[in-house]
């Protein structure tokens, strides 16, 4: 785990922590102690708020490699709920900068692969606020991903109802000269297909029918 995060700079990470003002009640329970705590608790596919407190105390002795300590199940619930997830959106993009100048550097053809994908969110508590915008496919929200297909890693992401169409998400992305975009029929907008060849980018797709 401590391999996974070196590529996070501690001084990017506390800067965007001042700068959302993230930790105001972290009650000793920084931004860095819940960034740990939850990718700790992807890599071990913790079920529960239960299953990962037990499981990141058990390791106690990695903690102080990892600038963090144990953790209580009370504290990280109220951290899920209250600290702002501005801090670990802004950390990513960061990172996906890092690829994207690594990939530049490397002189490799540039492809991107766009494409959007359903997040279900059901259940009390995720029903009523949920159901505004739900469509026959997905009630909950929509992950629009652009993919470095070189490098296999996310370039840039966002976040909409899932009743948002595709292109939407499509006519915000920064467009690349000399790069490929792929992507399928439901980002057809001649329009905006003009933009792309237009800026000098080259794009692959299909017709709605």
């Amino acid at each position: 785990m401590q391999e996974l995060l070196k590529p996070i700079s501690r001084g990017t990470f506390d800067r965007l922590v001042r700068q959302h003002r993230a930790d105001k009640h972290s009650k000793g329970f920084g931004g860095w102690d819940h960034l740990v705590a939850m990718v700790y608790a992807q890599l071990s596919g913790a079920s529960s708020l239960r299953d990962l407190v037990a499981g990141f105390n058990s390791q106690s002795a990695h903690h102080y490699h990892l600038g963090t300590a144990d953790i209580r199940r009370s504290t990280l619930a109220e951290a899920n709920a209250k600290r702002t997830s501005a801090v670990f959106e802004d950390l990513a993009r960061s990172l996906m900068a890092q690829a994207g100048r690594a990939l530049r550097h490397d002189g490799q053809a540039l492809q991107y692969l766009l494409d959007s994908s359903p997040i279900s969110l059901k259940g009390r508590g995720f029903d009523t606020w949920a159901a505004g915008t739900a469509t026959r496919r997905t009630q909950g929200l929509k992950l629009h991903l652009l993919l470095s297909a070189t490098e296999a890693t996310p370039a840039r992401f966002s976040l909409s109802a899932p009743n948002v169409n595709d292109i939407n998400a499509g006519r915000t992305l920064p467009i690349e000269a000399g790069a490929t975009y792929v992507f399928d029929k439901g980002y057809c907008d001649y329009s905006w297909w003009a933009q792309l060849h237009a800026q000098g980018a080259r794009f692959v797709t299909r017709f709605k029918s």
